[in-house]
């Protein structure tokens, strides 16, 4: 139902997504991905393809406590490692509270990862798993910016997120492992 519909279905514990032992450890990391990318390349770049006032995705809305209609700022970047595209990170976070996340409209093409598992304020929430479908409104961009239109992925990608809150104000950061992810898992055991 969920490919139907364009929703996953999150989890709370990585093997309930059935990935492999590596995939699910990587997943289940509870540090930073910036972090964890950046000691297993030479060059890490962050391209920015969107930062806008927009509406939280319909699996978002209930974590973060919003009605479809309220308005969020969302930021989507791809992660790239040594060349290679490796990470399609979406974060979201509600219009009224922005102010409680000055740092979030001046990152440009800078990682977030830096700024939130730096600022003793942050709390995280713990991370929750799915694999999104071709259906997902997250794949979807992925293909759109990856220009994948006509080569959907065949299988599923897997994703994790975690609702981080500062001052009271939350926001909702999602980790898409793309498939080059996999080739640098597996050199770097």
């Amino acid at each position: 139902m969920e490919k139907l519909l364009g929703r996953a279905r999150w989890f709370d514990h990585p093997n309930a997504v059935q990935a492999g032992p590596l995939l699910r450890q990587w997943l289940a990391d509870p540090g930073s991905m910036t972090f964890k990318l950046r000691a297993r390349c030479d060059a890490l770049r962050v391209q920015r393809l969107r930062q806008r006032p927009g509406n939280a995705l319909q699996d978002e809305c209930g974590l973060l406590g919003l009605t479809p209609r309220e308005a969020v700022e969302e930021r989507d970047v791809i992660l790239h490692c040594d060349g290679h595209p490796v990470l399609f990170g979406h974060t979201v976070t509600p219009l009224a509270s922005a102010a409680a996340w000055p740092f979030f409209r001046r990152l440009g093409n800078r990682p977030l990862g830096g700024s939130l598992f730096s600022d003793p304020l942050v709390t995280r929430a713990p991370i929750q798993y799915a694999r999104l479908h071709a259906g997902h409104p997250l794949v979807r961009r992925v293909c759109q910016a990856l220009d994948l239109h006509s080569q959907p992925p065949l299988q599923p990608l897997y994703a994790r997120r975690s609702l981080f809150r500062r001052h009271g104000s939350v926001m909702l950061v999602t980790d898409v492992f793309l498939p080059a992810l996999s080739t640098l898992m597996a050199l770097n055991m």
